[in-house]
């Protein structure tokens, strides 16, 4: 009897979270409503994660103050993720023109003014998923490590991330290539990368294939999964992959974050979850974690798990 409750005792051991988590775990969402919302605050997050078009703090401070208070006001860590300008479409697809990396004297100007409203921000990535092609750096890994630098130029102190990756099949000769351009300019290579692992959590991909394993072996230092999250729908712009309404498989994918997180607990120092509020039915992306009523999704039991990694 004594062995068969020593291997209940060790099973439940090895499937409950770990008390003393090696990574801790943010939330984002682009809505300031959700610093406040009672679900969010019984989570009693510290960190958070905001997606801004570079220039923002010149023509987009309708959306950025009010988001940067709200984060302030909930004493909140933030990260800080730069995005093309609002007018740029990428690729150059049909008459889409003007993808291409803005000049570093215009990133210069604008992170300087937003290091000046907001000196309380600490922590940046001078781009968001530069191997991605709704991205101007997809082609231009060099101007990836031109903006890291002048981040870190003007930003003594802070925490810079080398580059925000997402685990697409051109991760891996991309991430080869920004590696080399780091080298090539002799600008010590970063101990922090940021990550977006959402295929490897939302395909299922076993662990001998992730992309995740592929980014431990490849990247100095410690990575940050900035953006994650189990998929309740997605539909991409070339219709191929689509994640049709389904909750049970969010949750899911929601349980293979930690668990893919927890397997490289060594390496990865933080999580990011994205996102809190349901996306309208008329958008192509839903990862919310509440649904359209401000109600939890099944999703948000595997969030309660792991309250303790919310410190």
């Amino acid at each position: 009897m004594l062995p068969l409750l020593l291997i209940a005792l060790v099973a439940a051991a090895l499937a409950a979270p770990a008390s003393s988590p090696a990574y801790v775990v943010g939330i984002g969402d682009q809505n300031p409503q959700f610093f406040s919302d009672p679900y969010l605050q019984q989570l009693a997050p510290t960190r958070t994660r905001y997606i801004t078009p570079y220039d923002s703090v010149f023509k987009g401070r309708d959306r950025l103050d009010p988001w940067m208070a709200a984060a302030r006001d909930a004493n909140m860590e933030v990260v800080v993720a730069f995005n093309p300008p609002a007018t740029m479409r990428c690729p150059n697809i049909g008459r889409a023109r003007g993808c291409k990396p803005v000049s570093s004297a215009a990133y210069r100007r604008a992170f300087r003014a937003f290091r000046k409203r907001y000196p309380w921000v600490r922590i940046f990535q001078p781009w968001n998923e530069v191997n991605n092609l709704t991205q101007p750096t997809a082609r231009y890994p060099d101007a990836v490590v031109t903006y890291y630098q002048i981040v870190r130029q003007n930003c003594r102190g802070c925490t810079v991330l080398g580059a925000d990756i997402q685990d697409l099949p051109n991760m891996v000769g991309y991430t080869t290539q920004l590696l080399r351009a780091f080298r090539a300019r002799r600008i010590p290579v970063p101990r922090v990368w940021g990550m977006h692992n959402y295929t490897d959590t939302n395909r299922f991909i076993k662990d001998a294939n992730s992309s995740l394993r592929k980014a431990v072996r490849l990247l100095p230092g410690k990575i940050w999964l900035t953006e994650t999250a189990g998929l309740y729908r997605f539909q991409p712009q070339n219709a191929r992959q689509s994640f049709r309404p389904d909750l049970r498989r969010q949750k899911r994918a929601a349980e293979s974050i930690f668990k893919q997180a927890n397997r490289y607990r060594r390496k990865i120092d933080r999580v990011y979850l994205y996102q809190w509020f349901a996306s309208p039915p008329s958008n192509r992306w839903d990862s919310g974690v509440l649904d359209v009523h401000g109600r939890p999704r099944p999703v948000y039991s595997v969030l309660e798990r792991y309250r303790a990694y919310f410190r």
